[in-house]
């Protein structure tokens, strides 16, 4: 198979790999801000969390399928188009629901880069490059959970 790219934009793909870790733990340690702000229960803001994760469950199941059918580059560029626009009702929600909404719009986009950025490494380039970007990547990966609350922290103050 010919191999088109010899450079990697590692830091695209390391951002995608890291998108639906971020948006899980990154606004975090805002939960008692953002309760305030809206005037609601800590229990309705930690449906945000839950409701995220089932949509980036329920997101992956379909990823696959439509990426195959229409292509990886469409289906991502959706996909972050996609949580883009839950990024940016939840930015302006000013009550509970709306963010409630947001965060289900946002795990089903980000969960479109969880899906489609390992095929596109493997299918774009040969096995020993594959291998060398998922060696440096997938450290990234296994630490974004425990960076994204300090990022968030800092964001926060």
């Amino acid at each position: 198979m010919h191999k088109k790219n010899k450079t990697i934009p590692y830091i695209w793909l390391a951002g995608l790999s890291m998108l639906g870790f971020l948006a899980t733990d990154m606004y975090l340690p805002a939960f008692d801000v953002i309760r305030q702000d809206l005037g609601t229960s800590q229990q309705m803001i930690g449906w945000s969390l839950t409701i995220f994760l089932f949509g980036m469950a329920g997101g992956q199941l379909v990823y696959g399928p439509l990426s195959q059918r229409f292509g990886k580059k469409l289906i991502l560029s959706s996909s972050l188009l996609i949580f883009s626009l839950g990024s940016i009702i939840c930015a302006l929600s000013t009550h509970i629901e709306w963010l409630l909404l947001g965060r289900l719009i946002q795990a089903l986009g980000a969960c479109g880069s969880t899906i489609i950025w390992q095929s596109y490494v493997m299918e774009k380039y040969d096995a020993k490059t594959s291998q060398r970007i998922f060696a440096t990547i997938m450290p990234l990966v296994a630490l974004s959970p425990a960076l994204a609350p300090l990022l968030g922290a800092v964001l926060e103050t």
